[in-house]
């Protein structure tokens, strides 16, 4: 059986339109793509959050609970 999404890539594939259609698509990813650097930033920062909320009650803005695992389920 024949899906909608492959009828409608055959379609546009054959009206010339898939190849805008990939361009858009390039574009769209390389606009929201972010950099590698700003990624660690982010991680960094989450990281001292996370220690400053474990730290002290009301020591981060983020909501962090103590919790520890006894023991892990076998089988």
């Amino acid at each position: 059986m024949i899906s909608t999404a492959l009828i409608v890539r055959r379609r546009m594939q054959s009206s010339g339109k898939w190849t805008r259609v990939i361009e858009i698509l390039k574009a769209f990813e390389e606009d929201c793509a972010t950099p590698i650097a700003k990624l660690r930033q982010v991680a960094d920062a989450m990281t001292v959050e996370m220690h400053a909320g474990l730290a002290s009650e009301g020591g981060s803005k983020l909501k962090m609970l103590i919790s520890y695992v006894d023991n892990f389920p076998s089988g």
